[in-house]
């Protein structure tokens, strides 16, 4: 499910007119009224889990708040490379509670010091993506930055079945077919006590929805 066609869409993130936020505990709380009236995101991705037992503890607070100010919104899962990919999303599926219209998952995979063997981060992930497929009937967005999905998925998650979200503030990887791009990690909003990162999609509103669970 890719809305924005092969290649890459060329541009810089002003651009492209649909943008939403991501965001963890890291944070705060937020003010959703005075974001929803003051700067409106399209969407946001909340953080749920990371691990096998992680959950964040504001995921139910801002997602409690994003559905009252009707702003559209989605999950993502931080992936533990020391842990079974099916028991993590199993824990995402637990504590992220998506149902329909909500976004579709995304499985949040990085470079970090426990990943200390790439290939069994790679099938563990795979496992991860099997077993949300498995509960919510689609593959979730892969989220990564540009360098880390040319090393080590480009392969086994090729841009013709998964869904990109590419992170990269040097500028647009468009050598990369991305749907989602985050091009900063230094956002200021109204209604955010700190800064937030912000991403853009390539598509129409109408083309966002495609993005839901049905």
């Amino acid at each position: 499910m890719c809305g924005c066609g092969r290649g890459g869409p060329k541009g810089s993130s002003s651009d492209f007119q649909v943008w939403g936020v991501d965001l963890s505990r890291y944070q705060g709380k937020v003010d959703w009224a005075t974001v929803a009236q003051k700067n409106r995101p399209d969407f946001v991705f909340l953080k749920a889990t990371e691990g096998q037992l992680i959950a964040d503890p504001l995921y139910d607070l801002h997602a409690r708040q994003l559905d009252e100010q009707g702003i559209l919104r989605g999950a993502y899962h931080f992936f533990g490379h020391r842990t079974s990919g099916k028991e993590q999303a199993r824990n995402f599926i637990k504590v992220a509670k998506l149902t329909k219209g909500n976004l579709i998952p995304v499985l949040d995979i990085e470079k970090h010091r426990f990943m200390t063997d790439p290939k069994s981060s790679v099938r563990e992930a795979k496992a991860f993506c099997r077993e949300i497929k498995r509960e919510y009937g689609v593959y979730p967005i892969i989220y990564c930055s540009s360098i880390f999905y040319r090393q080590y998925l480009e392969k086994d998650f090729p841009q013709s079945r998964y869904t990109l979200w590419i992170a990269d503030y040097r500028g647009n990887p468009d050598d990369i077919s991305w749907d989602f791009w985050q091009h900063t990690c230094s956002q200021d909003l109204k209604g955010m006590s700190s800064k937030v990162d912000r991403n853009v999609y390539c598509g129409t509103l109408e083309q966002l929805k495609q993005y839901t669970l049905k």
